[in-house]
């Protein structure tokens, strides 16, 4: 490298900060041809630092932004390469438009990376939330909310028991969040169910429902797609933690004895192993002692599929004294409330469900074959044995089914 002779521009001492660089103009060759550099030197780290240009105006340039970053501490920019501050240069040129800081979009790119975990792009993820989040939607408190989904429940004739199991969760859902619908969490959700002073098997019933709320506010347009309040929230098991309840024969006997005109509909439960809703739905026209079967329409039924149920000898012998052409099998619209009245004059502890779990146990005993007994209760072999299935012998399924009136009943 060959120096220049200094005339009265070179060196060319440039100050900033109150740290200078100095440029010296020098010609090198390569190839056999000269051409000239311009070098800035200055003191970088207690060192002596060199870096070539070959224009002048780009050498300046270089000069003043060292001296600018040395007296700002800031020495660890000056050792970078070309390459670097091309991508320097070109990364704070695309972030112009939008007012961001360099240091600020690496932050929130390297976040944004990690949460995606390399399943898509930030720029397909955005796309993504925007066409979900584009349009605002109308806002809700969510006690409104809850009156709105109850009301549309009983106009689209819901069951009585699914209505019930609405009050029972959403009023309580209600009087838990009084905010707008937007911003229920998971988290919140989970908090909610974690507090709730039920069994796993309560619990799980409250998820479903508040499920179903989230997907009716989707569908009405009070939240956007995709918004899932039970994401990855907790599951609870379904299992019961008690043994599954049945009565014995001897159990059966007193309480229909003490039935009065409730005999059809324990007959019917015990005999046939209807839901209780389905027997409050249930009229003589569908019962057909002559062929002795019990038709549960698609209309009446939980599932929404019509089922045959074949009715037994001594369920015949039950319903005869009340049997109609027509008509509802039960008067009553609170059927809880004279079931209670019912067991407590029988001096009988009543059982959950138990009529139903009875029927299907004692007819499992009495068939031995599951997925026709799930057939006529309306259940998938599954659930029969998980929630309703105790085993008992084939004798004490015989007693059972051999249950008949003492004598003839007389109807006032």
């Amino acid at each position: 490298m060959k120096t220049v002779k200094e005339g009265k521009q070179f060196p060319v001492t440039v100050t900033e900060g109150g740290v200078s660089a100095k440029i010296r103009k020098t010609i090198q060759s390569k190839n056999g041809k000269d051409y000239v550099v311009y070098i800035v030197d200055y003191i970088l780290l207690g060192k002596r630092k060199q870096v070539g240009r070959t224009n002048f105006d780009e050498a300046k340039q270089h000069a003043l932004e060292a001296c600018r970053s040395i007296s700002c501490g800031r020495q660890d920019s000056c050792t970078l390469t070309n390459q670097d501050r091309l991508v320097y240069l070109r990364a704070t040129e695309a972030l112009s438009p939008a007012g961001f800081q360099l240091d600020v979009a690496a932050t929130e790119y390297a976040a944004a990376m990690q949460i995606l975990g390399g399943k898509a792009s930030i720029v397909e993820a955005c796309r993504e939330w925007m066409k979900r989040n584009a349009t605002e939607c109308p806002r809700i408190l969510i006690p409104a909310a809850v009156e709105l989904f109850k009301q549309e429940a009983e106009t689209d004739n819901k069951s009585d028991e699914r209505q019930k199991q609405f009050r029972i969760v959403l009023d309580r859902f209600a009087e838990s969040f009084h905010d707008e619908a937007h911003t229920v969490t998971p988290a919140l959700i989970s908090s909610h169910l974690t507090h709730l002073p039920l069994a796993n098997r309560s619990k799980k019933n409250h998820r479903d429902v508040i499920g179903c709320l989230n997907r009716w506010l989707i569908l009405k347009g009070y939240l956007s797609k995709g918004s899932d309040w039970l994401e990855n929230v907790q599951k609870y098991s379904g299992k019961k933690n008690s043994e599954i309840q049945i009565f014995t024969p001897e159990e059966l006997t007193k309480l229909l004895r003490a039935a009065r005109d409730m005999t059809p509909f324990m007959a019917i439960a015990a005999f046939v192993g209807l839901r209780h809703a389905e027997i409050s739905r249930l009229d003589w026209s569908e019962i057909d002692l002559e062929d002795s079967f019990i038709e549960v329409k698609a209309i009446k039924s939980k599932t929404g599929e019509r089922r045959l149920v074949p009715i037994h000898d001594n369920l015949k012998k039950w319903l005869l004294p009340y049997r109609q052409q027509s008509g509802k099998v039960v008067a009553y619209a609170n059927t809880n409330k004279q079931i209670a009245k019912i067991a407590r004059h029988a001096g009988i502890k009543w059982k959950h469900n138990g009529l139903r779990h009875s029927y299907i146990s004692y007819r499992v005993a009495e068939c031995a074959d599951v997925p026709r007994v799930a057939d006529e209760a309306g259940n998938s072999p599954q659930m029969i044995r998980q929630h309703y299935l105790r085993r008992v012998k084939p004798a004490l399924a015989a007693q059972w089914f051999n249950i008949v009136p003492e004598v003839p009943t007389n109807i006032v």
